[in-house]
């Protein structure tokens, strides 16, 4: 069908498959100490090659350490002919670019730099109310806050991936297709042609750092325990559940429409049945 949109799964156990995705996607974005051992990155290249569908790996920011992980899962994809790689570090893809030809780069949605967080929906949509504060000696100070500027909105719509230059460079190195977050407001999203969009559901991401901490503390190495362990928050002012687990910030947002995936360019799909850890 011409105006179809591919429809991919991301799995982190077999038992994640859903028989009517088109694709499987396997990996990790947000940590190298998580990135699957070469046996583990066969035994899921071969679940996929076996359903007939469709692998794309998943690969995160990296140290020299990680690199040479990854190098030896892009080396083991290169050997099978053809798969998609999302990288998250411009390094991942050099080494791609120069090693790697018959893997097919794909831009990951912690380098198409959305303004992402959540809390600002209520600023943008919500009447504020004034604040009230009284100091030690009975001075009374209200604080009325300006309405929310449109362009502010608009600033926070779009990001990096509209300027044309930047897509005229990606096209140019073999990139065609980006990836993003399903925001918790309606995007601007503008793509041109070749260029390729795929969008995540239900879970974004809000930030992310190399230091882990909370659960990590007491440990001198990575100890792995987000692979057991996260934090569910729930935040007052944005009226979203917020998810800390291992070294990334996540929120969740509702499955948009098939008219507004159509409308904002997106030809591809990613859905997450649980947190991406």
């Amino acid at each position: 069908m011409k105006n179809k949109i591919e429809k991919a799964i991301f799995i982190t156990e077999e038992h994640d498959f859903k028989k009517n995705c088109d694709r499987i996607y396997f990996g990790n974005e947000f940590c190298q100490n998580l990135i699957p051992s070469l046996d583990t990155l066969k035994r899921f290249y071969d679940f996929a090659f076996k359903r007939k569908k469709q692998f794309t790996f998943v690969t995160p920011y990296v140290t020299d350490f990680g690199l040479k992980i990854v190098e030896d899962a892009l080396s083991f994809l290169n050997q099978q002919g053809h798969a998609e790689i999302v990288f998250n570090d411009w390094g991942v893809f050099k080494l791609m670019k120069d090693n790697f030809s018959n893997l097919s780069p794909v831009l990951g949605r912690l380098l198409t730099k959305q303004r992402r967080d959540p809390r600002m929906r209520k600023i943008f949509f919500e009447k504020q109310g004034f604040t009230e504060t009284i100091d030690s000696e009975g001075e009374r100070t209200v604080l009325i806050p300006r309405p929310t500027p449109q362009t502010l909105y608009q600033h926070f719509q779009t990001s990096l991936i509209n300027i044309p230059l930047f897509q005229k460079f990606l096209v140019a190195q073999g990139i065609m297709r980006l990836e993003i977050d399903n925001l918790a407001w309606e995007m601007d999203i503008r793509v041109k042609k070749p260029l390729k969009v795929t969008l995540y559901i239900p879970y974004g991401y809000v930030a992310t750092s190399r230091k882990c901490g909370k659960l990590n503390l007491t440990n001198r190495s990575c100890a792995k325990k987000c692979q057991g362990y996260f934090f569910k928050i729930k935040d007052k002012i944005s009226c979203f559940d917020f998810y800390s687990i291992g070294n990334t910030v996540f929120y969740k947002t509702e499955h948009p429409s098939y008219a507004y995936l159509k409308k904002i360019g997106v030809t591809r799909t990613v859905y997450q049945p649980r947190l991406p850890f």
